[in-house]
């Protein structure tokens, strides 16, 4: 399927459950309404050819990836007004541009939140047996 299909399929999606344009290529403000009366507004910086990525690499189709954007404009928090394309995901911002890489913060996060460590190495033979494996060193 060719990137103006998709990028068309993204934005009617998107306008079937908030307001959606395409401002500037590669810029989509997405305005969702509230109860309240007030409505929320959300900048998707993304390319059509980034978009054919998030579909086709992560996702496999284009429900699922439209899901995923849909989840995500829905979680932006009031300080982040952007989402940004960044290595087959969205990442909120409160700028246009990320500051760092967002896979190694996450992993920093992770990090964080798991000090004991998280995972082993193992090797195994061609049938799945386990030959070797490392642990972590003892306290």
């Amino acid at each position: 399927m060719s990137y103006e299909r998709l990028w068309e399929r993204l934005l009617k999606f998107l306008n079937g459950w908030a307001v959606a344009a395409e401002v500037e290529p590669g810029r989509i403000e997405v305005t969702v309404p509230n109860p309240e009366g007030s409505a929320k507004a959300v900048e998707i910086l993304m390319t059509p050819g980034q978009w054919d990525e998030l579909v086709t690499v992560p996702w496999g189709d284009f429900d699922s990836a439209a899901r995923e954007v849909r989840k995500a404009v829905l979680g932006v928090s009031h300080h982040e007004r952007f989402l940004v394309y960044a290595q087959y995901e969205l990442v909120p911002s409160a700028t246009p541009t990320l500051t760092g890489d967002p896979a190694l913060a996450r992993l920093r996060e992770l990090a964080r939140q798991h000090p004991e460590g998280f995972g082993h190495w193992v090797v195994t033979d061609r049938t799945g047996k386990v030959l070797d494996e490392s642990h972590p060193p003892p306290d």
